[in-house]
């Protein structure tokens, strides 16, 4: 089967649209659904579509022994219950902006904790690109004050939720690595929203909550739940096979990008900070990518 390049770009340019659209769309509906009821919500939509997807899928996958079992269970309460309830907890306090910023620094903070979990080495080029981002995060989060040294609840958060979605990413290439991406997925996003749903019902209220949220609201989470999980994912892991994780992986830095984009079509401007802090991020995830210009690449070579 042959697959057309811009295509497979698209792809991967949708799951970052999809990715940057989730903030705003979270942050639309913080303040009439609680953190763990939302994420319940949307990761039961999700897990539907991936049962449906391998319902669909017919072939079989991979056999999985007690300890493929024993590393999926801690990676989804890590990477799915965690990072959500973050994300969610992080929207009823902070900007889509800032929240899409912060995560933005996933890619460095990956590479930090590879350097610790994998045989991995930080060259000079990358530590440049952390310390660039980190200074545009820190303008962002601080307003520019440094010596305050002060940080919003909503902006800590969103860095809880960035740690532990850096640490799942790496420990799935270190501790499941040979498991199908799109099998590991739909397990771990099993296993965390089952935990959502039980923390839900014993913390919040859920079954009196969810019939009184209003139909905006529902559309919302059925959108996080399906364009910003279940087809993000596809597209991306498809794009990462077909094109190769070094360039797929530069899309990610439209993420941000994309959420400013929405904000502004929604009629809100962002802060000159935003901006200049965007520009830093955005610099330093690149810097430390290892990219540079085709121009050049011909020159150096």
């Amino acid at each position: 089967m042959t697959h057309s390049r811009p295509l497979i770009w698209l792809m991967v340019v949708a799951s970052t649209f999809f990715w940057g659209s989730n903030f705003n769309a979270g942050h639309a509906i913080a303040d009439e659904v609680p953190a763990l009821t939302a994420a319940a919500e949307r990761f039961a939509i999700a897990l539907v579509g991936f049962l449906l997807i391998r319902l669909f899928q017919g072939k079989a996958e991979s056999s999985l022994c007690l300890r493929d079992m024993l590393v999926l269970f801690p990676l989804g309460i890590v990477g799915v219950f965690g990072f959500n309830y973050a994300f969610f907890t992080a929207l009823h306090s902070t900007s889509a902006l800032n929240a899409a910023l912060i995560m933005a620094l996933s890619p460095m903070v990956s590479l930090l904790f590879s350097a610790w979990l994998l045989p991995i080495r930080i060259r000079w080029f990358q530590y440049a690109g952390i310390v660039i981002a980190f200074i545009g995060v820190s303008l962002v989060i601080t307003g520019g004050n440094f010596g305050l040294l002060h940080i919003a609840i909503g902006d800590a958060w969103m860095m809880l939720a960035c740690l532990v979605w850096s640490l799942y990413s790496v420990g799935s290439k270190k501790f499941a690595g040979h498991i199908p991406p799109l099998q590991f997925a739909r397990w771990t996003v099993c296993i965390g929203a089952v935990a959502l749903i039980l923390a839900a019902l014993v913390i919040e209220d859920p079954l009196a909550t969810i019939p009184s949220l209003s139909v905006g609201t529902h559309i919302i989470l059925v959108y996080m739940a399906t364009f910003g999980a279940v087809f993000a994912y596809i597209f991306w892991l498809r794009g990462v096979y077909l094109l190769g994780p070094e360039r797929a992986t530069i899309t990610f830095n439209l993420v941000p990008v994309f959420t400013l984009l929405v904000n502004l079509a929604l009629g809100t401007v962002p802060l000159p900070l935003q901006v200049v802090g965007m520009v830093l991020v955005l610099g330093g995830v690149l810097i430390s990518s290892g990219w540079r210009p085709r121009y050049s690449r011909r020159i150096a070579s």
